[in-house]
């Protein structure tokens, strides 16, 4: 018989692959088949290397594992072909029963029946278990995770499909590699990657910007202002269970019946009690600024947190003496570092809230929306800024 050649090796083949699949894909081919078998393969095996494809195409849909049983065919008949030389050239006139006349089937292992395909040639056997196990570790480190994992189940279902093991069989070794390495590739092409979803541009955090770099006690903003603001949205991110109660920097607490600067309420109960100094806290101004505010808490049982700029390191014995915890900029800094944007953009909100609706400064919730337009020009709140 006359044959025309021709050549289907991988550059006459459209790939889908990224660098890493590509190294895996090679990997696994170059395993089971070698460096060299980009060979010429008969124009009268391409149909069959078709029929392979469509069968498989046809049911792919509704039984995914028959993917893996067409590459596991095409992976056994090379091994058989490593030991049985005919088996390396393509054999179109091969039924089913000339496959298991040739080959001993091994029908069980001990006293346990072998639901699996397993054949025997000159005394070593070659079966499809394995060789399906590591098809799936390929897919699956391809983040193909909907490839079917049961092996065991997927290759006890051999026996339905012997049309498609005889046509496998027919094939050259190079026919034989072409077939697995287009397998795998519609397998890339088809099984949905389970990727993690990622920004290519990721949110931008402002609140830590806020903290750190807004300039703070402008012409036009009472001190201490954004500090508050500050403080303010740090608790309403913090504890958003708790409902807050605050109101303008120089307007005192007692008189507004509230017990610090800022106190978060569940029900009738003061949970939590801030009061908030932008400045360092001193042996000199310790009694004046925060001696009423620790008494207090501590006789009343008030989770009490005080947020300054800064602490002399003797002040802090003072503080915790009386079951208050001091934070300064810089841990507040530490604190906000481990939060998610959502939760640091639900502080950037709260300190517009209280800008605009406490201390009720049009000119200072301006200067901010600026701030915030420098960082994050598309800041959903920039619509208030035009």
């Amino acid at each position: 018989m006359k044959y025309k050649f021709l050549n289907r090796g991988s550059k006459g083949m459209e790939t889908h692959y990224t660098e890493k699949e590509k190294s895996l894909s090679d990997s696994f081919i170059h395993e089971v088949f070698g460096y060299n078998q980009n060979g010429d393969i008969s124009f009268e095996e391409l149909p069959i290397i078709d029929f392979c494809k469509n069968y498989i195409k046809e049911r792919f849909t509704f039984m995914k594992y028959i993917l893996g049983l067409g590459i596991d065919f095409s992976i056994l008949a090379q091994r058989l072909s490593e030991y049985d030389v005919e088996m390396k050239s393509f054999t179109p006139v091969l039924s089913v029963e000339d496959i298991f006349s040739r080959y001993e089937m091994v029908e069980s292992r001990g006293s346990r029946k072998s639901n699996t395909l397993t054949l025997s040639f000159s005394g070593k056997q070659y079966g499809i278990r394995k060789i399906e196990e590591s098809v799936a570790n390929l897919f699956h480190s391809m983040d193909r995770s909907d490839y079917p994992s049961a092996y065991v189940y997927n290759t006890g279902q051999w026996k339905k499909y012997t049309d498609l093991l005889n046509h496998v069989f027919m094939l050259s070794e190079p026919g034989k590699h072409a077939l697995c390495k287009e397998l795998i590739d519609f397998g890339i092409k088809n099984l949905p990657k389970n990727s993690f979803y990622v920004r290519e541009v990721p949110r931008v955090r402002i609140f830590d910007k806020v903290i750190n770099e807004y300039e703070r006690g402008v012409k036009g903003e009472n001190g201490g202002l954004v500090y508050q603001a500050i403080v303010y949205g740090f608790l309403t991110a913090d504890r958003p269970h708790l409902s807050i109660i605050a109101d303008k920097v120089r307007t005192g607490s007692s008189r507004q019946k509230r017990f610090g600067d800022i106190d978060c309420y569940s029900g009738l109960d003061l949970e939590t009690s801030s009061e908030v100094k932008d400045f360092c806290i001193s042996n000199a101004n310790f009694d004046k600024e925060l001696g009423e505010f620790c008494r207090n808490c501590e006789g009343n049982n008030i989770n009490g947190i005080v947020f300054a700029l800064d602490f002399e390191q003797s002040t802090l014995n003072k503080i915790r003496e009386h079951g208050v915890k001091p934070i300064s900029q810089l841990k507040l800094m530490e604190l906000v570092s481990y939060w998610d944007w959502t939760k640091q953009e639900a502080a950037l909100k709260g300190v517009l809230h209280y800008i605009s609706h406490v201390e009720q400064n049009p000119s200072a919730v301006i200067r901010l929306l600026e701030f915030i337009k420098n960082h994050d020009a598309n800041h959903e709140s920039l619509d208030y800024l035009r």
